[in-house]
């Protein structure tokens, strides 16, 4: 079990990737979905300058994540991308708020086919729980 890992950083990714290949729930919800989801940390606040990559890409296919890239230029995009500050992706990733609702009340915000996204909430929940298995820390917690 690797030690706690500071999000985002790309241990924490790489380890993301790694357990969604490998989680049961997310490899059935996860089928059909064929495009890449860029996660961005938006309003980092005391944060800014010290999270030296404010996104991430999960190469995702059919249940599995083939890989993550760390993302530094902001001009690098994917299909999907999804944004929330860094505060509200505590609260996702931690299961205060559901990636559904975050969508739908704007606490995150989509780009990209946002029916195709919904058709995939289950995968959606699938994927938070997972992240909920990798051990975390965050910035002002170290």
């Amino acid at each position: 079990m690797p030690e706690n890992l500071l999000f985002p950083s790309e241990d924490w990714v790489k380890e993301y990737c790694k357990r969604l290949s490998e989680s049961p729930d997310y490899n059935k919800t996860g089928k059909g979905w064929k495009d890449p989801i860029k996660f961005k940390m938006t309003e980092l606040g005391e944060f800014q300058g010290k999270i030296p990559y404010d996104s991430f890409i999960l190469n995702l296919r059919d249940g599995k994540c083939e890989a993550s890239e760390m993302v530094s230029d902001p001009s690098k995009g994917a299909p999907f991308e999804l944004m929330a500050s860094y505060a509200n992706w505590k609260k996702i990733i931690g299961g205060k708020i559901n990636p559904t609702q975050a969508m739908l009340t704007g606490q995150m915000k989509v780009k990209g086919n946002i029916a195709l996204l919904l058709r995939y909430a289950s995968a959606a929940i699938a994927m938070v729980k997972t992240a909920q298995t990798v051990p975390t820390k965050y910035f002002g917690e170290e």
